[in-house]
C-alpha cells in the first residue's frame, strides 16, 4: 500500500445502486432514470445486501457483480475506482474508513446523505 515515493496509497472499488434519493436519476444502464426514480432508499440498500450475499457466499465475485449491477461508469471495470494517494484531506471521511478498512471496503454498504 506504499508507493515508491513512499506515500500511501490506496485502491478503491464500489458497486453503486442509485435511488430516489440520488442527485442525478440516471446512469449508463438506466439513461432515463425511470427504474432509478422507482427505487426507494431501502430497496437499493437490499439489493446491496443481495449483492454482498452472493460474494461472501463465493456465488458471485464482487468485480463481476459490479459489472453486472452498479450505476456507476466504474462498472465497466469491474467497480474499480482506481489507485490513489491517500490522504483524508482529500476524502470525504466515510470513503477515508471505507477504503482503510478491508472488511468495510470490500463488504460495507455505505449510505451517504
Amino acid at each position: 500500500m506504499a508507493s515508491a515515493a513512499g506515500e500511501d496509497t490506496v485502491r478503491a472499488s464500489h458497486i453503486l445502486i442509485k435511488h430516489e434519493g440520488s442527485r442525478r436519476k440516471a446512469s449508463w444502464k438506466d439513461p432515463e432514470g425511470r427504474v432509478i426514480s422507482a427505487t426507494t432508499r431501502a430497496d437499493a440498500a437490499a439489493r446491496l445486501g443481495e449483492l454482498r450475499d452472493q460474494i461472501l457466499s463465493g456465488r458471485g465475485s464482487f468485480a463481476d457483480l459490479a459489472a453486472q449491477h452498479s450505476d456507476c461508469s466504474s462498472a465497466r471495470r469491474g467497480g474499480d475506482l482506481g489507485t490513489r494517494r491517500h490522504s483524508p484531506h482529500l476524502c470525504a471521511p466515510l470513503l477515508v474508513s471505507q477504503e482503510l478498512d478491508l472488511d468495510v471496503s470490500l463488504l460495507g454498504i455505505l449510505g451517504l446523505p
